[in-house]
């Protein structure tokens, strides 16, 4: 890989260890504006995004100036970058490209002949129906930052729910999620010490902030997370969105949390294989998916750190984790202590409920399908096992409480406030983004208010479970953080699954077990 920087060209990369975690999309509920077929125009250098003359590779793209310098501009031009207030996560390990004080601008510039394809496949609604995303391939691009070049960059579009939902709904201002790889050519190569940026920023994330807040709360508290930025992105000169920036969940990502053990398998949702392509371990894969029983789920999975990595899930409000939603995980395998959960995807965290479901701060932490809009997610079996253990439910609690123990209200309030000041123009200037820059305050204030409300609620359902006093609104005989419809007395645990009535009558994740096929 070829590096310019300021008109020379250097051969490598700036090695910086780095990390906190990636997250892609979720589904979105709410109302959507009139709908034009999503624009495949080509941005031309200086010009709109959806009109101008189309631009060449290599031409004006690059962002002059000195790296960690934040992007600038005057009264209706390109935003400002870095202002509002100073950003104090931590971000020790962490590549400078990931600094929290600047929103810096990538300038990415693809060919007309590039460009066209690009926007073929991201319109191409078919293909990902009904091959989700594997379907995109990779383009060539010229990469800028500042006053440094990779000229044998690459770009591959990212997401599925949240990729169809923009194009579907947002016309010509839908917007392209994707990553950029910088080892494609050479396996070898590195931006920054980075492989891969992935560029993440779902139309239902209004604080444009929920991936840069979870994962530097995941990283402060030692769970496996890369490092996130907010930043802006140009398409051949023409700003085309703010994104947060990400490092994939890679070898330096693993290396930093399991120095001891960091060439381990790591699968996607548990079945695509993200390391070790050719040697990965099918077999400790597939026992996983066989388990059955709580023991033959704690033969294969370490329990106690999982368990606790989704009770900080529930902690971040997550509407689409592993924790309320069984799809967007990793798993880990760490040799003898087993297969650990990772989180990916933490892009509907926070506030999303408040927007696009009915549960704002109190989706309950064991049944948190119940109560959702319909169709609602459905629990893992690896929950189911987990949560109908009292043995491991215990753990469970006792990992919420731990999660509320090192919470710190002030803290991420103070990160909402600096962060959304921060990227408020960016906001206001993106073309392709759904939210007004009015849902941008809207969500702002709204996450605040999860994350002190969210809290107060953990720690009322700890406090109901570990006392074994607390309200039963219904009359059933069992307290409201036991009973998956405390509105419902003929539902509780112990009742009778009545068979054909599609309801989980016995609270235990499943509806109609034990009864024969209808």
């Amino acid at each position: 890989m070829e590096v310019r920087r300021g008109g020379a060209i250097a051969t490598g990369s700036t090695t910086v260890a780095a990390v906190i975690l990636v997250l892609a999309s979720a589904t979105g509920c709410g109302q959507s504006r009139p709908a034009t077929p999503a624009s495949d125009t080509l941005p031309g250098a200086g010009g709109a995004p959806a009109g101008g003359a189309p631009g060449a590779a290599g031409s004006g793209g690059a962002t002059s100036g000195a790296a960690g310098e934040a992007a600038s501009g005057g009264a209706g031009g390109a935003p400002s970058g870095g202002a509002g207030g100073s950003a104090v996560a931590n971000t020790t390990g962490c590549s400078d490209l990931f600094q929290q004080d600047v929103v810096r601008t990538y300038s990415i510039d693809v060919s007309p002949s590039e460009w066209s394809s690009l926007q073929a496949e991201f319109n191409d609604l078919g293909s990902l129906a009904a091959h989700g995303n594997d379907f995109a391939t990779r383009h060539p691009v010229v990469f800028h930052l500042d006053g440094e070049t990779v000229s044998d960059a690459t770009i591959r579009l990212h997401g599925q729910s949240s990729w169809e939902q923009t194009v579907m709904l947002d016309g010509a201002r839908a917007k392209m999620q994707f990553d950029v790889s910088f080892h494609q050519s050479n396996p070898d190569g590195k931006f920054h010490g980075v492989e891969k940026l992935v560029f993440d920023m779902p139309r239902d994330d209004w604080t444009f902030l929920h991936d840069r807040l979870a994962h530097a709360w995941f990283r402060q508290i030692g769970i496996t997370a890369g490092c996130v930025a907010s930043a802006r992105v140009e398409f051949n000169g023409s700003y085309y969105g703010l994104y947060a920036v990400e490092e994939n969940t890679g070898k330096r990502v693993l290396t930093e949390f399991f120095p001891n053990n960091p060439t381990g398998d790591l699968w996607k949702g548990g079945e695509q294989a993200e390391t070790n392509h050719k040697s990965s371990n099918g077999d400790r894969q597939q026992a996983y998916w066989n388990a059955t029983s709580i023991a033959s789920l704690a033969a294969i999975v370490d329990l106690s750190s999982s368990v606790g990595e989704w009770a900080v899930e529930a902690l971040l409000n997550d509407a689409d984790g592993y924790y309320s939603g069984d799809h967007n995980f990793y798993l880990y395998d760490q040799g003898a202590k087993g297969f650990v959960f990772l989180p990916d995807d933490t892009d509907s965290t926070f506030d999303w409920f408040v927007f696009n479901d009915k549960t704002p701060d109190d989706a309950h932490p064991i049944f948190w399908w119940e109560g959702r809009y319909v169709p609602a997610p459905k629990p893992g079996h690896a929950w189911l096992l987990a949560m109908n253990d009292p043995p491991t439910r215990k753990l469970y609690v006792d990992a919420i409480a731990a999660a509320l123990a090192s919470w710190d209200v002030a803290e991420v309030q103070g990160w909402i406030d600096s962060w959304s000041q921060q990227i408020a123009d960016a906001v206001a200037a993106d073309p392709h983004a759904w939210a007004t820059p009015t849902d941008f305050q809207k969500a702002v204030a709204a996450a605040r208010d999860v994350v002190a409300e969210r809290p107060q609620y953990l720690q009322s359902f700890v406090d109901c479970e570990r006392s074994g006093v607390g309200v039963d609104q219904d009359g059933d005989g069992v307290r409201w953080c036991e009973d998956c419809r405390d509105d419902d007395p003929a539902v509780h645990p112990g009742a009778t699954e009545v068979c054909g009535n599609g309801i989980d009558d016995d609270c235990n994740g499943l509806v109609d077990d034990g009864c024969a096929a209808q």
